[in-house]
């Protein structure tokens, strides 16, 4: 007989559950949308508001977390050592149509238990998948993926404020978040050749104007037009409720001039490729 919170217990209770989900994934069907829609960009750069603004309309059904947590085929940034920090071991996440790891099946049935398949567009959102496009694209047909780009020292900011790396007592340096910026759009500018739709969406335009973003990317996808979503104005992200605003103004006055002179050593041509100005720091101010 096993006692109640045993050791023995537990592993049961383990194996059981295991044995459950294997049941559940295999009873499964494989979700056939119209459309899949892929949000990707870096870490902190708004994909959780852009899947939580497409999950209002009425032809779309968005996974409730980031999809590789909900999935046993990809590695997890947290579970390697490196919240939001794929960049550092890039080649660990890094899949292309080249690639045979992954059942992409298996991902399917995964996400399509997290999704309401009766509709039409199912949107996926993982900042980790921006360095799976080609592959994800190769496997899930028909899909666009929608990149939205953020202001680079907001996010560098976000990353070293909200990653918790435990082997790093401070977190990542702010160099580090500067280059996992750089590098999500470095590799997103690169495999974008390879995948039939792809459509930039800066953070942004869309919280100055959520409603006229929408229905671009609307546009683009095929869905009907958003309207009347006056609901729009406050949503519930990462567990707040605040109206939609933005947040850069809040995450560049938390750097320093040092701060500033660190991410313009990374990520200066990125920043003035994609319109970004560029802040004068502790060097350029003496």
């Amino acid at each position: 007989m096993l006692l109640k919170n045993t050791p023995s217990r537990k592993v049961v209770r383990e194996n059981l559950g295991s044995i459950l989900r294997e049941v559940k994934v295999a009873l499964t069907p494989v979700p056939r949308p119209r459309l899949w829609v892929f949000l990707v960009g870096c870490y902190n750069s708004g994909t959780t508001l852009l899947s939580k603004m497409l999950g209002q309309h009425p032809d779309i059904s968005a996974l409730p977390t980031e999809g590789h947590f909900l999935t046993d085929q990809f590695v997890k940034d947290y579970e390697v050592g490196l919240p939001r920090m794929w960049a550092a071991r890039e080649e660990l996440f890094r899949l292309t149509e080249k690639d045979t790891g992954p059942d992409p099946v298996r991902v399917k049935k995964e996400w399509g238990m997290r999704l309401n398949t009766d509709k039409p567009f199912l949107v996926e959102k993982s900042p980790s998948n921006s360095v799976r496009v080609r592959w994800l694209n190769h496997h899930f047909q028909p899909a666009c993926f929608i990149c939205i780009i953020r202001n680079g020292y907001a996010v560098a900011e976000g990353i070293r404020r909200k990653a918790e790396p435990k082997h790093l007592r401070e977190g990542w340096p702010i160099e580090m978040a500067a280059y996992q910026w750089r590098r999500t759009y470095e590799v997103l500018e690169s495999d974008s050749a390879y995948l039939n739709r792809f459509l930039y969406v800066r953070y942004e335009d869309l919280v100055g104007d959520p409603v006229k973003e929408l229905n671009r990317i609307a546009n683009f996808t095929g869905l009907k037009p958003f309207n009347n979503f006056d609901n729009l104005t406050e949503l519930a992200i990462h567990e707040r409720n605040e109206p939609i605003r933005d947040l850069n103004p809040d995450s560049i006055s938390r750097l320093t001039p040092e701060d500033i002179s660190s991410i313009n050593s990374v990520a200066k041509d990125t920043l003035v490729r994609y319109g970004y100005s560029v802040i004068k720091g502790h060097e350029e101010k003496t």
